[in-house]
Formats: C-alpha cells, sequence, structure tokens
C-alpha cells in the first residue's frame, strides 16, 4: 500500500463523510484543495501569486512565467454560482504559487526548473487532483467532468476549449474526426463510448448540445461549437496541455472526462461583474450538459434540471403576452428571489432581483414562443419556473 494510495483514500473519506466543507493544503500552503460535493473538478494553475524568495524564478528550458490574470476570481466565483444553482460546491485545486516560481501545467523537470520545494508543491497539486477525481467517481459512478482553467491573450474574444485536438485537427472531416484514431486522442474518449443519446465524437465537440455550443448560447462565444465549429490555423489556438493529458480519459488511468478551458481577459475575467455574468452562464452550461450527456443522479444537490418539488408565492401576470406587453413579477414571500429569464433556445437573456413583498415590471419584448421564468431563492437554490408565451 503506497503512501500516495493513503492519502488519497483519506481525502476520499474527507469528502464523503464531511457535513461541511473542508479544505486542505500543501507544504507552506503553496496548493490548496476545496473539497466539493459535485461531481466536476476545477484546477486553476496559473493564477497564484505567491512569491517565495527561497524558490528561485524559473529560467530552464525557456520558461513561460506570465499569469493568468484573475483566473483564480473566476473559478471561485463559478464556484459560488454552482453553489447557488445546485447548493452543492465543486472540488476545487488551486496553485498559489506565482508561476515565476511554479508551473504545474508542464512536466515537473520544466515545471519546478529542479527547485526541491517547488518539485514537492508540484507533486502535491496533481496528488490533489488525483483525489479530488477519485473522490467525484466514486460519488456519482464515474460520471463526472474536470476542467483546466486558464486565461488566454489571443486577440479573438472567445473561450477556448482544449480537447488535446490541435487547431488543424479540428478542420478534418466528421468522418475523420469520428474515427478510432482521433477519439483516441481527445480528453473526452470515454463519453464518446457511454454518452445517454449515442452523440458522436464531432457532435461533443461542436453539435447543438456541446459545451461550447451551450457556452455560446448563453453569450460567451467558444471554440469549437456549433457557432464556431474550429478556430482556424495560426490562431495561437490552445489545445489543451499537461494538466489535461494527465487528469483527464486520455490518460488511461484517470476516468474522466474534460478540457482545458482557455477564457478571453475582456468580458470575462477582466472585472466582477463580467466574472459572475459568466460564473452564471458556466453553470447553466454545465448542469445542462451534465443532464444531457450523463446518467446523473445528481444525489444531495438541489438542481433539478426543470420545476423542483420547492414552488414560491409567485405570480407572473399575464402569463400569455403579446410583442410589447411588459409582464409583471409579485413575490409574495418575505424572501428576495433571483429571477433569470431564459429565452426559447435556453439562452438566458434578462436576470434581475425581485425584492420581497413587491411587484415588479420586467422589460420583454421579444418575438413570440416559450419563455422561462426560473427564481432563486437568496440562499441559491433553483427553487421554481414559470412558463411565459409570447404570442404574435
Amino acid at each position: 500500500m503506497t503512501i500516495k494510495w493513503v492519502f488519497g483514500f483519506l481525502l476520499a473519506l474527507t469528502a464523503a463523510f464531511s457535513d461541511a466543507q473542508q479544505t486542505l493544503f500543501g507544504t507552506n500552503q503553496y496548493v490548496e484543495y476545496q473539497i466539493g460535493e459535485l461531481p466536476l473538478v476545477l484546477s486553476v494553475a496559473h493564477g497564484g501569486n505567491m512569491e517565495p524568495m527561497d524558490i528561485p524564478d524559473r529560467t530552464c528550458n525557456n520558461a513561460v512565467t506570465v499569469t493568468d490574470a484573475y483566473t483564480l476570481e473566476t473559478a471561485l466565483a463559478m464556484k459560488e454560482s454552482l453553489i447557488a444553482l445546485t447548493g452543492c460546491s465543486p472540488h476545487l485545486v488551486i496553485c498559489h504559487l506565482s508561476r515565476k516560481k511554479l508551473d504545474c501545467n508542464r512536466n515537473i523537470a520544466d515545471g519546478a526548473c529542479g527547485d526541491p520545494q517547488a518539485e514537492l508543491a508540484w507533486t502535491e497539486f496533481h496528488d490533489f487532483i488525483a483525489s479530488a477525481r477519485n473522490a467525484a467517481n466514486m460519488a456519482y459512478n464515474g460520471n463526472t467532468f474536470f476542467v483546466d482553467v486558464h486565461g488566454h491573450g489571443n486577440p479573438i474574444d472567445r473561450i477556448e476549449l482544449g480537447y488535446l485536438l490541435y487547431d488543424d485537427e479540428l478542420e478534418l472531416s466528421d468522418n475523420t474526426l469520428n474515427s478510432a484514431t482521433y477519439v483516441n486522442y481527445s480528453s473526452i474518449q470515454e463519453l464518446v463510448a457511454s454518452n445517454l443519446n449515442g452523440y458522436s465524437h464531432v457532435e461533443l465537440l461542436r453539435g447543438p448540445q456541446a459545451f461550447g455550443t451551450l457556452l455560446s448560447n448563453h453569450g460567451f462565444p467558444s471554440v469549437p461549437s456549433e457557432q464556431i465549429p474550429f478556430p482556424g490555423l495560426n490562431t495561437n489556438y490552445y489545445s489543451g496541455g499537461y494538466i489535461t493529458a494527465n487528469h483527464t480519459c486520455y490518460n488511461s488511468s484517470a476516468q474522466i472526462n474534460g478540457f482545458q478551458m482557455e477564457l478571453n481577459y475582456n468580458g470575462i475575467r477582466n472585472n466582477q461583474s463580467n466574472r459572475t455574468l459568466f460564473a452564471q452562464g458556466f453553470s447553466e452550461a454545465f448542469t445542462a450538459f451534465m443532464t444531457t450527456h450523463f446518467d446523473m443522479n445528481w444525489g444531495n444537490c438541489a438542481f433539478s434540471g426543470t420545476e423542483s418539488n420547492l414552488p414560491m408565492d409567485v405570480t407572473i401576470f399575464p402569463n400569455a403576452i403579446s410583442q410589447g406587453d411588459i409582464p409583471e413579477v409579485q413575490n409574495n414571500s418575505s424572501t428576495p428571489l433571483l429571477l433569470s429569464v431564459f429565452d426559447p433556445s435556453g439562452k438566458r437573456i434578462y436576470q434581475q432581483v425581485i425584492p420581497p413583498m413587491s411587484t415588479t415590471k420586467i422589460p420583454f419584448q421579444r418575438e413570440s414562443g416559450c419563455y422561462i421564468f426560473q427564481f432563486s431563492t437568496k440562499e441559491g437554490y433553483w427553487n421554481d419556473s414559470r412558463k411565459v408565451m409570447v404570442l404574435n
């Protein structure tokens, strides 16, 4: 029995039997693991700012030392939004060391440049991810997902999802990308073999229910997706790095699908408001993606995908309106409610807090169709949803 196995087993036990979220730290608190309850593992390798003097700056092998600005803050916003949507938190693994000192998205030789303290932090970071994967898989019978969060500086403001396929490979024909050769290159190869609806590799990469398509539907253009099937050549597209290759099912010992997510700065990472809006879009895309493609049992998490068993004292009138009419939402409870409005395609188009014991007009001049008004309580659980028809 190895020390690493015991370490991972103890972490899994901690996750399984703790009533409150537990946070574990590595040596000198250079790395951190916030144990979660969702079937999602997030890692942030390049968002740290700790620069201890006794760890030399990395200079080996043309080291890249640029920080991915506000990726840690974005990941924390994602966590809070997921709690608001589901009542549960993701597993979150963080490297707090500056990239000048350690790059966990490289092999240990290039990432730590031979420094013993950096090497120890590198090892603890990857052990934490492995333990998070194992804990999530135990809780959800392998129906789990992994996202390695990064930030890019490419001139095109779009999210780049790296499935370990290069830019020129994403331009190949559907038949070629669906072949065993390219599926075996992919970081979602297990999902290709087991997804509920039998979607092909190409459909999972850039079809109507692909993760990038769902993010795009929420107002965050992503590649690959139905809207942007491939990045184009010579765009410096990030296809995924060491972490994705070693902590997804591309590595035969890692039973989890996932990708590297490179976030643009403008419109997502650059201020708190944008980080919060992106986090909400990501959370909604994630829950929809998991419910669509995996045999999900959300367990004690509150997400239901539709209406819950906790209806609230809310009235919308009228609930069938003509174009140009402005509906009103009456909150008859003593709790403020967060209202999110989704158009017929599932894209969130409006959001507002409805004060307690109040009636609020909702600006709503839209095309005909069925719109969903979804409400959550102040504590963050999605409690109720109502349909509003816009008539010709």
